[in-house]
């Protein structure tokens, strides 16, 4: 693998942290502490940056925000990729019918990037903004990884850095979930710890502290994803979301929809009837994006 410049990883890495803090503009000495580089280096970048439209400086508060340059690389990103367009709409009609929030997230990289969400707005804490990132380090990202091929989850795993035991655990959980064809979320995932420690990542997305607080965090129960086997229909749960796969056109997970649950506890019976529920939906999207879904796979490698 070629090793990143440095130039290009400061842009992208400038892109990516004033995408996810749209409300506000930054400082270049905020940026520089959020982002980690040194100011020349942060000068020369923006300054690049601004040139092309990308980003541009506000001359009175001397704060950077997106450019509009940005916003024709939106429009043609979305012509490119039909399907995200197509999983925007399946998101508004399950909103509609359930009158819950639906949201619509996509691999970007090494982390989970939310694209959009649909709905009413929720009573507690929302499933993110559009342009949130959270690295995929498992369990986070479930669903893009349960049709990934084995050295791809051995990677997501390794990454986390589990335990033999809880690495077990999740591959159960990936089986699980390609069966069933949807992911299960618990709300341990978003657990005032795993929260404060994410909300550090995203403040700080290039400090490996931060990131290395996280996977701590993250590690401290397996009661984040539950593979529905082993309950029966009348067991209750509450859970954080229902999430399932829009493929691409060779069969990778390119986005997912997600359903945020209720605070109170549901009948098993009826977390499936609408995981398939949002599976139904996502298989629209998928159809309309004319992707498809891979062959059907049963094992994966042991731990």
């Amino acid at each position: 693998m070629a090793r990143p410049a440095p130039a290009s990883v400061r842009a992208a890495n400038i892109v990516s942290f004033l995408t996810a803090h749209p409300s506000r503009g930054f400082t270049i000495t905020e940026l520089v502490r959020h982002l980690g580089m040194n100011i020349a280096s942060a000068h020369a970048t923006l300054a690049v940056l601004c040139d092309c439209g990308f980003v541009i400086r506000d001359p009175e508060h001397r704060t950077y925000v997106l450019g509009p340059a940005l916003a024709a690389t939106g429009h043609a990103a979305l012509e490119q990729h039909p399907a995200i367009e197509a999983a925007i709409e399946q998101a508004e009609s399950l909103a509609a019918e359930l009158d819950a929030e639906v949201g619509v997230t996509a691999v970007a990289g090494r982390d989970v990037i939310f694209l959009a969400r649909r709905g009413p707005e929720p009573l507690a804490q929302s499933i993110g903004y559009p342009g949130d990132r959270s690295p995929l380090l498992a369990p986070i990202g479930a669903i893009f990884l349960a049709w990934a091929d084995d050295d791809v989850i051995d990677t997501w795993l390794e990454r986390a850095g589990l335990p033999p035991e809880l690495a077990a655990y999740y591959r159960e959980v990936l089986a699980d979930v390609r069966t069933r064809g949807f992911s299960v979320p618990l709300p341990p995932i978003s657990s005032p710890a795993v929260t404060k420690a994410m909300s550090r990542v995203r403040s700080e997305p290039t400090d490996d502290d931060a990131v290395r607080r996280l996977t701590e965090v993250l590690q401290q129960t397996q009661e984040m994803l539950v593979p529905l086997g082993g309950l029966a229909d009348s067991d209750e749960i509450v859970f954080k979301t229902v999430a399932a796969p829009v493929f691409d056109p060779i069969g990778r997970v390119l986005l997912s929809l997600s359903v945020t649950g209720p605070e109170h506890p549901v009948p098993v019976a009826d977390v499936l009837d609408l995981g398939r529920r949002v599976a139904q939906s996502a298989s629209i999207a998928t159809r309309q994006a004319r992707g498809r879904a891979p062959a059907p796979r049963t094992t994966t490698r042991a731990s």
